[in-house]
Formats: C-alpha cells, sequence, structure tokens
C-alpha cells in the first residue's frame, strides 16, 4: 500500500490546477489505511494462501483456443465521470507513461503483480496516477508460470487470463491506468525475501521498487507506441477508469481530516502494526548497533554503529493523523528486538514534538517471538486487552505467514510486502 497518504490541503472542493492532484495524492496518506480497512471489513479482498512447494514444475496442459471459443475476461464498465469530475478535471488529462512486457504488464493490471522492480531508477519521482503501454513483444512465459503455480498464486484454470490482456484490448498499445506509490532502494536481503519475490510476481528481484497502489484495465486502448524511459501520454476524460477520476479530483484520495464520512465507513478502533518491514528497513536482527539513535533528516535515523535505518514513505504522515483521531488506539505487534525497536520508536519524530511512541498505546505493546504461531498470540492478546470487536481492527504486516496465521481472528489484515509507502 501497499498497503498506503494532510489534513492542511485542499480546505474545499476547488478545481485543480496542473498537476495540482500530485499534491493531493501526497497529502492523503491516512485514505490507504480507511479504504483498506473498508474493503477488507467487507470481505471484498480474499487473502491468497501458499500451496505446497512442488519438487519438480509441470507445466499445465492448456486447451488451444478456437477463434470466438475463448473465454472472455469480464471488464467493469465504468459509469461516466460526475458533473463535479467534468468541472474538476479537463477534458484530456496527460499523464506519465512507461512501457512494459507481457506476461508481467498483464500481472500487474490483472493486481497479482503489486511491486514494480528495475535495476535503474527509472520510475524514481514518477508516483500518482501513471498510465501503462504494454509492448508488442512478450517475455519467456514460462518461468513466470512456474512461479506463479509453485506459490499458489494461480492455478491451471486462471494462468492463461492472467498472462494476457482482456480480449479486445491488442498490445503494442496504452492499455492500462495505475496509481503509484514513491520508489525506493531495496537492500539485499529484501531482495531475496519470499513475500517480496510473490509481490513482484518473480523470483528475480530489481534493486528499485516502486509499489503499484492501484491498478485498472483502459474500456479503450490509446494509440500510442512504445518508448523508452518515461513519457507523456494524453488520456481522454471519458476513457478513464472511474476509480482514477475519483482519486484525481480529490475524492477518494483527498478526505478532510483523515475521516470518512463521504466513504460511509467509520475508521477502525484499533490500528495495529508490525515494526520492522513495515515502519523501517533494514530490520532491526539486520543490524549490528542500537541505541542512542540520532536523527538523519526527516526519514532516517542512524544507531550506535553509524548504520543508517530508513522510515517507509507514508509513515510519518500516517501515523501523525493517527494521533489526531479521538477515540482511535495504535498497537504495536512485533517479533523485533525490543532493546532496539523502542528506543528507535522513542527517537523518531512524526511530527515536531510528536514521538512515534507518544503514538502508540503503552499497554498494548505485544513484542515477543513465538515460534511457528506467527503473529495470532499478538492479536488475541490486543483483543483480550481492548475489548473491541475484531470486525474493528486493521492489522498491517509486510510478512504472508503472519497474515495467515491471524485469518481466522475475523479482523481486517493489510498486506504491506513493499512496506508502509
Amino acid at each position: 500500500m501497499n498497503l498506503p497518504t494532510s489534513p492542511q490541503g485542499l480546505p474545499g472542493r476547488v478545481p485543480l490546477q496542473a498537476g495540482a492532484w500530485e499534491s493531493v495524492i501526497a497529502s492523503r496518506p491516512v485514505l490507504v489505511l480507511v479504504v483498506t480497512h473498508a474493503v477488507l471489513r467487507n470481505r471484498k479482498l480474499l487473502l491468497r494462501q501458499s500451496l505446497p512447494r512442488a519438487a519438480d514444475w509441470d507445466p499445465p496442459r492448456r486447451q488451444r483456443s478456437l477463434r470466438g471459443r475463448r473465454e472472455r475476461t469480464s471488464m467493469i464498465e465504468e459509469p461516466p465521470a460526475s458533473p463535479e469530475q467534468a468541472i474538476l478535471l479537463p477534458e484530456v488529462l496527460e499523464l506519465p507513461c512507461f512501457s512494459m512486457r507481457d506476461p508481467y504488464a498483464s500481472l500487474l493490471l490483472h493486481g497479482l503483480k503489486t511491486v514494480e522492480t528495475r535495476n535503474h531508477a527509472m520510475l524514481r519521482g514518477t508516483s500518482g496516477p501513471c498510465l501503462l503501454h504494454v509492448g508488442h513483444k512478450t517475455m519467456d512465459e514460462s518461468a513466470a508460470c512456474e512461479f506463479l503455480w509453485r506459490m499458489g498464486m494461480a492455478d491451471e484454470t486462471t494462468l492463461d487470463n492472467l498472462l494476457r490482456p482482456p480480449r479486445g484490448l491488442a498490445r503494442g498499445q496504452v492499455l492500462g491506468a495505475m496509481l503509484l506509490g514513491e520508489t525506493f532502494q531495496y537492500t539485499d536481503e529484501e531482495m531475496t525475501d519470499i513475500d517480496i519475490q510473490k509481490a513482484v510476481t518473480a523470483e528475480a528481484v530489481g534493486r528499485f521498487a516502486t509499489p503499484v497502489l492501484r491498478a485498472w484495465w483502459l474500456q479503450q486502448p490509446i494509440r500510442e507506441r512504445g518508448q523508452p524511459g518515461v513519457w507523456k501520454v494524453q488520456l481522454p476524460r471519458h476513457q478513464a477508469p472511474q476509480g482514477l477520476l475519483d482519486i484525481m479530483c480529490g475524492g477518494e484520495a483527498s478526505t478532510p481530516k483523515g475521516t470518512v464520512e463521504q466513504l460511509g465507513e467509520p475508521l477502525p478502533k484499533l490500528v495495529v502494526f508490525d515494526l520492522d518491514g513495515i515502519c523501517w528497513r533494514p530490520e532491526m536482527y539486520q543490524t549490528r548497533g542500537g541505541p542512542p539513535y540520532r536523527t538523519l533528516g526527516d526519514e532516517a535515523v542512524v544507531n550506535s554503529a553509524s548504520e543508517e535505518i530508513r522510515l517507509f514513505g507514508g509513515v510519518r504522515r500516517i501515523w501523525s493523523l493517527l494521533a489526531q483521531e479521538p477515540g482511535l488506539r495504535v498497537a504495536v505487534a512485533s517479533s523485533s528486538q525490543r532493546r532496539k525497536a523502542q528506543p528507535l520508536l522513542e527517537t523518531v519524530e512524526v511530527r515536531p514534538g510528536l514521538r512515534m511512541w507518544d503514538v502508540i498505546d503503552p499497554s498494548l505493546f505485544e513484542m515477543y517471538y513465538r515460534r511457528g504461531e506467527g503473529k495470532r498470540p499478538h492479536l488475541e492478546a490486543l483483543l483480550a486487552k481492548t475489548g473491541i470487536a475484531p470486525h474493528d481492527v486493521l492489522f498491517l504486516d509486510d510478512n504472508a505467514e503472519n497474515v495467515a496465521s491471524v485469518s481466522s481472528l475475523g479482523i481486517a489484515v493489510a498486506y504491506l510486502p513493499a512496506g508502509l509507502t
């Protein structure tokens, strides 16, 4: 969010100038928590359980597709732009665009690939709404098929449709739109992490990672030749997905003060954070040093061994906004090293005079490791202490096994392998 972006912006509904929507999106980090909780609460998001790792890969047999007989991939019919959107947005939207090849372009737009990685920083500085050109040429599908099948992310009945665009959308054009997070760098350890590989849908993970927060197929393609790097493409407003229009005109992405009256859903009563891999990197066990810490700019801290610990891009803004919500409690469910993690929480300020430690309810600080049990003991303890109903709890973690361990408790879970970006 990836999973997850101040209340200081947009005092009301005003026409957006060119580029203004970019600042709107950057200023509303709490929306990701809100939307995630609302979606999970209504059970619209299903957590995939990994299947046992197979010793050998036996490619599934695909039935030969006959003209006119191939199963049609359904495409959501988007309603026309609202009168408010027609006023706030121009007839033609100019958005950044870059090109990818299938099968990974289709995996991204189908929602299975949630992080795009490269070995160069091409997408650094490109965040917010963006278009995707799907190249004519394709990469070898067998590697993607093997990985998805082995990880339990797809089966024989779904593989074929996941690796290509829906019927009626031909490659070699702009076929999709996305909402991108800020690009950051993975460590060597993270590049071999199984959860990150699943988010990338490949064992080969690039150094520079860009979270894909939302993705949509276009109803009609845009005829545009692919180019190297990032370039600008004009998107007629009537061809834009409704979700993208909502974000660009300050709808979903600009709920004032981090509240959700416009969405018709309440905030969770309890937000539970994992720490390592969600709030900062590297993880505490990967560092030699510890306290005392000293701050290095807004997003980094240096420990006693001069090692740099960096916060994920959305941490300070989201924690600052959560601290303003009356009645909302923030808890920790972590297996990190307390002697390192707690002093770090006591050092990092999310805004002047407000530390991360000040946002947490000290009685709801569950930090220990239970072999084979994931985070279930932590969440069971928090539910018992607070008496809050499970459906009013939102838990954020970057580890798939931890997410699976609490799936039967009835709480909303945000699986964020790329951290709180």
